[in-house]
């Protein structure tokens, strides 16, 4: 009996101080992050955001992805097979027509667009930037989220829409991936 109350006792005082040790690890990485000055946002895995801005007749599209959500790793791509996922999933994001779909009638075409990744530490975040110019950007009434199509590990997208009188923030998965913004754009 007294054998296995002691190993119940080491048993504890070893998790009290995996647990210090990791809250130790945790305070010097954000300190490190604070001298850097460059940290990546906050993220959870499995669910990336999408900013949507309305600039008169523009439309900005805003995609901020965990590493993990793209690629399925966090870490800077050193082996092939890594840096291959990575350079495939740039590839993806350098088309907006993979991650968004509007109705043709809202007669937009883009006047520029941006992707990259980008690593610190144990983490990674990709980027993507689309500008649209829409000729007649009121007739929008939905816009089809086919980024979940693309990226197999992502779970759930966070939208903030800000538009000219209207804002809007809806968190969409995989079932639920049509955005109804009729109403939102104004010419």
């Amino acid at each position: 009996m007294k054998i296995f109350i002691y190993l119940i006792l080491l048993l504890n005082l070893s998790c009290f101080a995996e647990d210090e040790h990791h809250d130790h690890e945790q305070h010097h990485h954000e300190e490190e992050n604070k001298k850097n000055k460059k940290s990546l946002s906050a993220h959870e895995h499995g669910v990336s955001v999408l900013n949507i801005v309305q600039d008169k007749d523009k439309l900005v599209f805003e995609f901020e992805m965990p590493g993990f959500d793209v690629v399925g790793f966090e870490y800077k791509a050193k082996k092939k097979e890594d840096v291959k996922k990575v350079k495939n999933a740039l590839n993806v994001l350098s088309d907006y027509k993979n991650l968004i779909v509007i109705a043709n009638k809202a007669n937009c075409e883009e006047q520029e667009s941006s992707s990259k990744v980008i690593n610190e530490g144990s983490h990674s975040e990709f980027l993507s930037k689309y500008v649209l110019s829409c000729k007649n950007i009121s007739s929008i009434k939905n816009i089809k989220i086919m980024f979940f199509d693309s990226f197999r590990f992502s779970k759930k997208l966070d939208i903030n829409l800000v538009a000219n009188n209207k804002k809007l923030s809806k968190m969409i998965d995989r079932k639920n991936n049509n955005l109804k913004v009729e109403g939102y754009f104004t010419d």
